[in-house]
């Protein structure tokens, strides 16, 4: 009895003609789980090559980043009696600049509802006054703040949002609307990509700046 090669092997059978015929394998079975991938959604993996539910997970972790450090620098400017007015300053800039990274996260985002948008935004502009509101409180009592516990708990709080925040800038944000995939950046011309990176630029060393007070 002779066997009939399958679409996956490749065999070398002579013709009368004494030519060797090679079979290539068939493509269409090694783009079949790719397929089912995309359409039954079991793969691993299938929720990280979403950009929607990326650009969702992102907006959650910088509003999750920006709240926690909002409430850190509402705490110190509630706290601090000797440098009120720059610091106040510096805090009224630094967090116009992170509302204005937070609402384009979230405009960005097509996976999020009106109601959670509204609640993010909300939620942003409350943590800051009670922050000062804690440090006010705080500062009324024996609170002191160059002691070893409090720059202890301040330093970890600070490096755990510090640690998000850039995690999202670099993951979400940069990589989002410049990296590989970003297809309108690539298409812009030279002069429009080196007048975003100089924008990018100037904002980075803008918050450093900023981040001298706040």
């Amino acid at each position: 009895m002779k066997k009939v090669p399958s679409k996956n092997e490749v065999s070398e059978n002579n013709n009368p003609n004494g030519s060797i015929i090679i079979e290539i394998p068939s493509i269409e079975a090694n783009f079949s789980s790719t397929e089912h991938c995309e359409t039954a959604g079991h793969c691993h993996g299938a929720l990280f090559q979403d950009a929607g539910e990326r650009n969702k997970i992102g907006a959650y972790l910088l509003e999750f980043g920006i709240t926690l450090h909002s409430v850190l620098i509402g705490l110190t400017l509630g706290t601090t009696s000797e440098s009120f007015v720059p610091l106040f300053i510096a805090l009224c800039f630094h967090q116009f600049f992170e509302a204005i990274a937070l609402g384009a996260q979230i405009a960005h985002s097509k996976r999020i509802s009106i109601k959670s948008a509204i609640f993010m935004v909300v939620f942003f502009a409350f943590t800051t006054p009670v922050g000062i509101a804690i440090g006010i409180g705080i500062h009324s009592g024996t609170y002191n703040p160059k002691s070893v516990s409090s720059l202890l708990a301040t330093g970890i709080l600070d490096s755990l949002a510090a640690g998000i925040l850039i995690y999202v800038a670099l993951v979400n944000l940069i990589t989002t609307e410049m990296g590989v995939h970003a297809l309108e950046f690539h298409a812009l011309s030279n002069r429009l990509k080196l007048l975003y990176f100089g924008a990018l630029y100037l904002g980075v060393a803008a918050m450093a700046i900023i981040g001298r007070w706040a």
